[in-house]
């Protein structure tokens, strides 16, 4: 029986030997839910404590860039997601995807340095290392969730409102959680043994959020381009969270059975990996 800890980073949890198959994982995760979900605490009071305006820097901070990146692509240089569409368009089109990278690029980077940035923890015996990677994911999911409601606000006000489609979101934000965890399992463990893995990552993911159609519409990708396009998962999950919230439709087969089957295997691959490497970190951080 567990007793409550003083402080997360000073208890040692027992666990029992789980397989490396992806249900040891799942297990692991669930076993530990408690861990991790005082870890995610911990992580959102130390982002936010000290800050002048706390919590609403989640919102404030993506609506400032929001507000640069309208005037420069609509405003500057005329790109719309609609023929007819205006400012107010394309602005609530931009923040969804935008809201979708940002998790998805604040989960991976978190969770790469997330095993080399707590190497106290990884010496203790028996620590479940998963939780680490896994918590950070979950907070930067959390945060979008926040993002995800203004910008249910923002439709009600300068877009066409809400439907029913809303509810199915929650599902594609559980699609991208298994994405970014499964690649972020991987990069944690790169990390450990390549100290400068966050850097190439952090490159590779600007060149990534220009590369994916989040300040223009797909339609406008090159023709002998669009094998990245439909290679790129986070391109269909941004697809359909504008198609779900934004036009209030089903997005196209295709996109949802992709993003699913990609997220599924970069889930899987990803825990064998760190399952595979896990008993090596304690000596390399």
């Amino acid at each position: 029986m567990l007793t409550k800890p003083k402080s997360v980073d000073e208890t040692v949890y027992n666990r029992s030997v789980d397989g490396d198959h992806l249900t040891g994982g799942v297990l692991q995760l669930w076993r530990h839910r408690r861990l991790m979900w005082a870890f995610v605490l911990k992580d959102l009071r130390h982002r936010y404590t000290g800050s002048t305006i706390g919590f609403f820097c989640t919102v404030i901070t993506p609506l400032m860039e929001l507000c640069t990146y309208t005037f420069v692509f609509h405003v500057l240089i005329g790109v719309k997601f609609h023929p007819a569409g205006g400012w107010s368009n394309y602005a609530l089109f931009l923040f969804a995807g935008m809201v979708t990278w940002m998790a998805f690029s604040e989960g991976l980077t978190s969770a790469t340095t997330s095993i080399s940035a707590h190497s106290h923890l990884i010496k203790k015996l028996n620590f479940p290392a998963i939780v680490l990677p896994a918590h950070l994911i979950v907070s930067a999911v959390l945060n979008q969730m926040i993002r995800l409601s203004v910008l249910c606000g923002a439709a009600l006000v300068l877009g066409h409102g809400l439907s029913w489609h809303l509810a199915l979101v929650p599902l594609v934000v559980l699609v991208q959680t298994m994405l970014v965890l499964g690649i972020g399992l991987i990069f944690a463990t790169m990390n450990v043994f390549f100290r400068d893995t966050i850097h190439w990552l952090r490159s590779a993911l600007l060149l990534g959020m220009f590369m994916t159609p989040i300040f223009y519409p797909a339609s406008v990708y090159p023709t002998r381009f669009k094998l990245f396009l439909q290679l790129n998962p986070i391109a269909h999950l941004v697809g359909v969270v504008q198609e779900l919230m934004l036009n209030h439709r089903f997005p196209h087969p295709h996109s949802i059975i992709l993003s699913v089957i990609v997220s599924f295997i970069c889930l899987v691959i990803g825990y064998s990996v760190f399952h595979h490497h896990q008993n090596k970190f304690s000596d390399l951080v």
